[in-house]
């Protein structure tokens, strides 16, 4: 069983069509990169997977048990700590009181938080921190899928590689399953088995191509060589980085 299908999936906002007839599945221990051009309905998708957005149209069949969701803004409690925004996540999911402490502090290890930080209001943390509270927020409750919406768009370059090692570890031996939207292609290529690519205007899935290793396999060189020669001979690739700001996502 697939942990995600959608079949025939379509959305409208006020009447205008912004998705149409998306096909999509994602096989267990596999992340799927979803790209395309700058509202194309990507984000939408993922809102509508995730159960956030209601689709007026399609078939959603989620084969995963729990699934957590990080976006592009770590959308903290600014009233909570570190730990409390964790401790809140778990408390939605229905953890034990009893149980928190732990999970909270295992979860902080594996993102590398230290004790200090947890105690630190959001207003106190660097945007890299945030992130990776956000981070821990989702995988506190142990989820098997995860959505990634777009979560280090607004990171430099040093952060937002630190960040993807950080997935690539985590979802490392198949454990885990996601859909992770951007824009970057070179971002996609480190972290993704495969990627998909979205109609410029959501009119459906242009098409998916695979990758030939899992992303702890690959190095810097192999990725920027696939993304040159994708971007020069593949014609998938020609409109992702086209820009229609009418668009909403």
């Amino acid at each position: 069983m697939s942990a995600l299908n959608l079949k025939g999936v379509g959305h409208a906002y006020l009447g205008r069509t912004v998705l149409d007839g998306i096909d999509l599945t994602i096989s267990r221990g596999e992340i799927m990169a979803l790209v395309g051009p700058s509202g194309c309905g990507k984000s939408t998708l993922a809102h509508i997977a995730a159960d956030l957005v209601e689709a007026n149209a399609g078939q959603i069949a989620r084969g995963y048990r729990r699934h957590g969701m990080i976006f592009q803004e770590p959308s903290l409690l600014p009233w909570a700590t570190a730990e409390g925004n964790i401790a809140f996540s778990l408390k939605l999911a229905g953890v034990p009181r009893r149980q928190r402490a732990a999970r909270i502090a295992e979860t902080a290890e594996r993102v590398a938080l230290l004790p200090e930080d947890l105690r630190k209001f959001p207003v106190e943390l660097s945007g890299g921190m945030k992130q990776r509270v956000a981070i821990a927020r989702a995988l506190a409750v142990q989820p098997d899928f995860i959505y990634f919406d777009e979560p280090f768009t607004a990171l430099d370059v040093a952060l937002r590689r630190r960040m993807q090692d950080l997935v690539i570890d985590t979802c490392a031996g198949g454990q885990l399953s996601g859909l992770f939207i951007t824009h970057d292609l070179q971002e996609a290529a480190r972290l993704a088995d495969r990627i998909a690519v979205l109609d410029s205007h959501g009119r459906g899935v242009l098409g998916i191509r695979p990758f030939p290793s899992a992303p702890a396999e690959r190095t810097d060189t192999t990725n920027f060589e696939w993304v040159q020669s994708t971007l020069g001979n593949d014609p998938l690739f020609r409109h992702i980085h086209d820009v229609d700001e009418r668009q909403i996502t």
